[in-house]
C-alpha cells in the first residue's frame, strides 16, 4: 500500500524532494545531484522497457521452438518463460522446472528434450541476445552488459545483476558526459593558449 501510494503522488513527491535539495543544499552540490538523479531514473526506465523487450523475443523464441521440436504446451510455456525471465536469476530455473513438470506429464522424452533445448536457448540468450538488446535501450556498449550482471550478480546475487546494468548505464553516460566537458574545455584551452602565443610573437 505504501508503494501505491509512492507512485500515486510521484510527481508531487519529486517536486518537494527538489525543492528541499535546491533550499538546504549548495547550488553547485544541488543541481548536481538532481541531474545525477535524472540520469539515473531515466537509464532504470530504459533498463526495465529492454527487460521487457527481451523478456517477449525470449518467450516468442521459445515457443518457436517448441514448435518445431514438436514439444507439447508450447504457447502456454512460451508464455510462462517469457514472464519468468522478468524475475532475474531464478526466472529461468522456475521456468525450466515447471515446463519440464507439465511436458513429463505427457511425454518424458520431450521433457528432457525440453530442459536441454531451454538451457541451450538461455545460454545464448544471455550471452548473446541480451546484451545487445538491454545495450541498445540504454546505450550501453553489449560488452559493458554482460560486465555489469556478472559483477553485480557475484556482489549482490539477483538483486544485483537487477540494478548493475541500470547503475552501469547511469555511470557510463555520466562519466561520458563529464569526459566531453572536459574535453571542450581542454581544446578551448588549448586554442586560447594558442592564440597568446601567436600574439607574443607578432609583438
Amino acid at each position: 500500500m505504501f508503494s501505491i501510494y509512492i507512485l500515486a503522488n510521484k510527481e508531487k513527491l519529486k517536486s518537494q524532494i527538489t525543492r528541499i535539495v535546491r533550499v538546504w543544499i549548495p547550488a553547485c552540490f544541488a543541481e548536481r545531484g538532481i541531474h545525477v538523479a535524472a540520469v539515473c531514473e531515466k537509464n532504470f526506465k530504459l533498463f526495465v522497457a529492454g527487460q521487457t523487450t527481451e523478456a517477449i523475443i525470449l518467450g516468442s523464441l521459445c515457443a518457436i521452438g517448441m514448435l518445431i521440436l514438436r514439444i507439447p504446451y508450447a504457447p502456454m510455456i512460451g508464455a510462462l518463460v517469457g514472464v519468468t525471465a522478468l524475475i532475474p536469476y531464478v526466472g529461468a530455473w522456475i521456468a525450466t522446472l515447471v515446463g519440464a513438470f507439465l511436458i513429463l506429464t505427457v511425454n518424458p522424452f520431450k521433457a528432457l528434450v525440453f530442459i536441454i533445448f531451454l538451457l541451450t536457448l538461455q545460454q545464448i540468450e544471455g550471452n548473446a541476445i541480451y546484451p545487445k538488446v538491454v545495450g541498445a535501450k540504454i546505450n550501453l556498449p553489449a560488452m559493458w552488459v554482460l560486465a555489469a550482471i556478472t559483477i553485480g550478480g557475484n556482489l549482490a546475487g539477483p538483486i544485483g545483476m537487477l540494478l548493475g546494468v541500470p547503475a552501469a548505464a547511469a555511470t557510463y553516460a555520466l562519466l561520458k558526459e563529464a569526459t566531453d566537458k572536459r574535453e571542450t574545455h581542454l581544446k578551448t584551452q588549448e586554442k586560447e593558449q594558442m592564440g597568446n602565443s601567436h600574439k607574443q610573437n607578432i609583438s
